[in-house]
């Protein structure tokens, strides 16, 4: 009678289980806050210099923030002459607490 009373209780534990977490409630997401602004572009500056032979070289510097509200530096240069091409492209983030500047930089170079 026992092992009849325990299975029985087990059972009803089984059952009720996945029915409670369906039943279950939670309250809607709260909305975002009202100061809380997407990551801006505060600003951009483009220059371009000319060389002998035709060459050239134009970068573009972007100056933002990035989704947690740290400055973001990014660089965009492009260099081309006689003997090929180079394109670089340059991250900068600050650490807001310490300061610390954290580059990523990706060259690619193309010969003529």
């Amino acid at each position: 009678m026992g092992k009849h009373l325990i299975a029985g209780v087990a059972a009803l534990i089984l059952m009720g289980g996945p029915g409670f977490a369906i039943a279950q409630t939670y309250p809607p997401a709260p909305p975002p806050a009202p100061g809380a602004a997407p990551p801006a572009d505060t600003g951009s500056t483009t220059s371009t210099t000319t060389g002998p032979y035709g060459s050239y070289q134009t970068s573009t510097t972007k100056h933002g923030v990035d989704m947690y509200g740290n400055p973001v530096t990014e660089r965009d240069t492009y260099k081309a002459g006689i003997a090929g091409s180079t394109q670089t492209h340059t991250m900068t983030q600050t650490d807001p607490w310490t300061g610390a500047k954290t580059t990523h930089t990706t060259t690619t170079n193309t010969q003529q």
